[in-house]
């Protein structure tokens, strides 16, 4: 494509940039590494306090994350000897991989976590309940997100073995820095309007 995007010759934004392709390869990426998963959706496993725990996918658990413990999701078992656990923080959206001699239960800490989840989910409902009935097309009433993005998987641990890999690893940091580059352009000018 030849054509140089510009006001002046009444191009369609959509019409410069169609990143559809480049996301199917993003998500195909991600989906190969999740896909190394086991299947296995129980395991019981001996804690270091010497109790039998039982993990779910599915179920609640505090998971670490840089030296502290916060409640999270178990997403996935798997692993060598399927002793590896796939969990998402709560309050945060971020996954990370952990062994499973490494989670352990707070159930105080957990119920609340699930109950302060349940509120923003029905907050959020209730807000598009209420949206809706407002339209504007106007770029600067658009909602800018009040979190940060999820962070990729460990990619460092996992060097490509061969070059599909590589190019797909490519891709993956050239779309999440195109991602974080317009997710900044748009606080920047949503900070400058105000």
């Amino acid at each position: 494509m030849t054509n140089v995007w510009s006001a002046k010759n009444g191009m369609d934004v959509d019409d410069v940039w169609d990143d559809t392709e480049l996301i199917k390869m993003y998500d195909q990426s991600i989906q190969e590494v999740y896909s190394q998963k086991s299947g296995v959706t129980e395991r019981q496993f001996k804690g270091e306090d010497g109790k039998t725990y039982t993990w779910k996918v599915g179920g609640h658990c505090m998971a670490p994350f840089e030296d502290e413990y916060f409640p999270a999701t178990i997403d996935s078992i798997g692993g060598k000897n399927n002793l590896q656990v796939q969990v998402t923080f709560f309050y945060y959206g971020n996954q990370e991989n952990v062994h499973m001699k490494d989670l352990w239960m707070n159930e105080e800490a957990i119920s609340k976590a699930v109950a302060l989840e349940q509120q923003k989910e029905s907050e959020k409902k209730s807000s598009k309940a209420c949206s809706s009935h407002t339209s504007s097309n106007h770029l600067s009433s658009a909602p800018l997100p009040n979190f940060a993005p999820p962070v990729p998987p460990n990619i460092i641990a996992m060097a490509p073995a061969n070059q599909q890999e590589a190019l797909s690893s490519m891709l993956m940091s050239w779309y999440m820095s195109g991602y974080h580059t317009g997710y900044y352009q748009a606080l920047s000018d949503n900070a400058h309007k105000h």
